[in-house]
């Protein structure tokens, strides 16, 4: 019986993890496909309060047109992967532009809010690997409100 019960506590304890993993992987989702529809309030929706007040739609917007601007069209993005700094679940989703690629890495909160919003270098990125140019120029917009 107690084998049973131990069992059960982690499987429960694993679905539950499995859940909170699965519910940031649709919200990346749900903002990317809102980035490539330019639906800007839908994002801003799943920021936190400090992240909304910092970064409203507006503002968010210029952002995007910015990026596109400097690294060319936005593409299509291709990988979403997880990871963990100190308490909150960050996720990066590989953004490919016409010039560069770039991670959009999303920092959840423990209510699975966006916290923290930043466009960083992929480390395939060809001007990151070979130095070519100034990277400095293509991170106008690192956003974190922890």
């Amino acid at each position: 019986m107690k084998k049973f019960l131990l069992f059960l506590a982690f499987g429960l304890f694993s679905l539950m993890m499995f859940s909170q993993e699965n519910k940031n992987n649709a919200t990346s989702t749900l903002i990317i496909k809102s980035f490539e529809s330019k639906q800007f309030d839908k994002i801003v929706e799943t920021f936190d309060q400090t992240m909304k007040t910092a970064l409203p739609a507006d503002k968010l917007q210029l952002v995007w047109a910015d990026l596109n601007q400097k690294c060319g069209n936005y593409l299509k993005y291709t990988d979403i992967t997880e990871g963990k700094i100190q308490e909150y679940d960050v996720n990066y989703v590989l953004c490919h532009f016409a010039n560069l690629n770039l991670k959009l890495k999303l920092v959840y909160n423990k209510e699975h809010q966006i916290a923290g919003l930043f466009f960083i270098p992929a480390k395939n990125c060809s001007l990151y690997k070979e130095g070519k140019g100034n990277i400095d120029q293509y991170l106008f917009y690192c956003v974190l409100f922890c």
